[in-house]
């Protein structure tokens, strides 16, 4: 029997530069193990099934036989369907030690599978996802973690990369494949629904069609026949659906939605969306790890003024000023917002503060639409807040870069007031009033919590047109020293039309117009 020597097969294309991976050494000395054993049996199959079982006896065996042959499988292609087969003979716990290792590789050494700037995906890439879908078509237990895992190395933003369409299409044609299998995955089927909602997004170019086609008929399946799962995503299934409810898949689930939600296990109206506060797994899923992993250094690891050459490499790293490439700020702005909450200690640092950096990540936006969409990420929490249930962590990004813009760049101050307000404005009829709620909710427990001492740093500032001057006092009233008693809290409906005056909505209106419209349905506002 010949097969490739453990020194000419690799797991990870690693450089020169780089350190040893602990894994991958693991994994190839147990291979060399398999190698002699294949060696010294001369291709007798019962000889070599006699000794697996036997290193299997061995303490630990059976874990080092069985990352063996994982590592043949993944880099040995043509002996892979062989392995397998050893494999399922030798396994004697569920195949819980593949299911670890895998999720392990999965989650952790994907992006070292290939080279540096590879244009296609390596060998080792795609034997992993056959490996996959060999288990998944087994219905191994807990393989859908090792999916779940592979999903977050999909890049939002990036058409660019032909690994990374690759990877989108092949783990959305084996969920399509393999639907009578997910729909019994109750944590797998959400997290599937708000990776490909995403994703299609990004695929709204005719070239990318059979791949949103594939994309929004798996989104609508799920939606429609897994509500239940589905619905602990939460307001954020709202957000992601708004920017693809004009794709035609999209299109008449949105409808629905819209004007028939008693279909989707009862649901009373999309408000009953918008009430659940979204798991932090989620928003944190949007970015691969080894981007996280990134992200957070800049955050803990950096100080303020010291962090603009981390930032351009990171830019540089993500190709966020590449075409499209901005279409993966608003899920690093969820991030930070939803997921990454900061200790005590570090808020009282002098570490790069989360405000400093959505604050440039929003200069990164080339578009007014994305500048929209990012904005619209920052005060998404904003329109549903409840102290009871949110986090003022939550808003406390976008707080602090209206205050800590005022002394320098007052113009960040005032456009982000504009679009907070025009947004609880115009975001829908059903909805203003809880919009304008929230938004007060949200100012008053940032002053109780001590984000801010108060919001009279912007009622007062004489730089600020009076209407949206205005408009705060009303808004956040109590909140700002000096209220004019005369202005009572139904007044603010009042000044509410008084923001869409030309002399207040400025780009935030007309671009939230545009984002409102893309909804369709009847309920949305128009300035009058």
């Amino acid at each position: 029997m010949t097969t490739k020597g453990s020194s000419t097969i690799r797991l990870l294309k690693l450089t020169e530069i780089d350190e040893l991976d602990e894994l991958e050494q693991i994994w190839l000395g147990d291979y060399r193990e398999l190698e002699e054993i294949l060696q010294h049996t001369n291709d007798n199959d019962q000889a070599i099934q006699t000794e697996l079982h036997e290193k299997c006896q061995q303490v630990q065996g059976h874990t080092h036989m069985v990352q063996a042959l994982l590592c043949g499988m993944i880099c040995d292609r043509t002996r892979s369907q062989q392995f397998l087969r050893y494999l399922h003979l030798i396994v004697k716990d569920g195949y819980a030690v593949c299911v670890k290792q895998l999720e392990k590789l999965a989650r952790d050494k994907f992006p070292k599978m290939n080279d540096r700037n590879a244009a296609q995906p390596s060998q080792q890439q795609m034997q992993l996802l056959w490996v996959v879908r060999e288990f998944v078509n087994l219905k191994v237990q807990g393989i859908d973690k090792v999916c779940i895992a592979l999903l977050r190395q999909i890049q939002g933003g990036n058409v660019r990369s032909a690994t990374n369409r690759w990877l989108n299409t092949n783990l959305c044609m084996l969920f399509q494949e393999s639907k009578t299998w997910l729909y019994e995955q109750t944590q797998l089927i959400p997290m599937v629904f708000y990776t490909f909602c995403r994703l299609a997004a990004d695929h709204a170019d005719p070239k990318y069609d059979k791949l949103r086609r594939m994309e929004g008929q798996l989104c609508c399946d799920l939606f429609r026949d897994k509500f239940s799962e589905c619905k602990v995503i939460g307001r954020e299934a709202v957000r992601l659906l708004q920017q693809v409810c004009k794709i035609p898949e999209f299109e008449g689930l949105w409808e629905d939605i819209l004007n028939n939600p008693q279909q989707f296990g009862g649901m009373t109206d999309i408000s009953d969306l918008f009430s659940v506060r979204t798991p932090k797994d989620f928003l944190q899923s949007r970015l691969t790890p080894q981007m996280e992993e990134q992200l957070l250094f800049i955050m803990e690891r950096v100080t303020m003024g010291q962090q603009q050459r981390y930032q351009r490499w990171f830019m540089q790293k993500w190709g966020l000023m590449e075409p499209g490439g901005d279409a993966l700020i608003p899920d690093l702005v969820r991030y930070i917002c939803g997921f990454h909450h900061p200790s005590n200690e570090v808020l009282r640092s002098n570490l790069v503060q989360r405000w400093a950096v959505v604050g440039w990540l929003l200069k990164c936006a080339k578009t007014p639409t994305s500048v929209a969409n990012i904005k619209l990420a920052m005060f998404y929490d904003w329109l549903f807040y409840s102290p009871r249930n949110d986090s003022v962590m939550n808003i406390e990004p976008a707080a602090l870069l209206i205050t800590r813009s005022i002394p320098k760049w007052l113009d960040i101050t005032v456009d982000l007031m504009e679009f907070m307000f025009a947004l609880a404005d115009l975001w829908s009829k059903p909805s203003v009033d809880r919009c304008r709620e929230g938004i007060f909710h949200a100012a008053a427990d940032c002053v109780q919590k001590g984000v801010i001492k108060s919001w009279a740093q912007v009622s007062t500032c004489p730089q600020i047109n009076p209407v949206l001057r205005a408009r705060v006092r009303a808004q956040f009233r109590g909140f700002c020293p000096g209220d004019p008693e005369e202005i009572a809290v139904e007044d603010v409906k009042v000044m509410g039309r008084c923001a869409l005056s030309s002399s207040l909505i400025g780009p935030s209106g007309v671009w939230i117009q545009k984002l409102v419209k893309s909804w369709g349905g009847t309920d949305t506002i128009t300035s009058k």
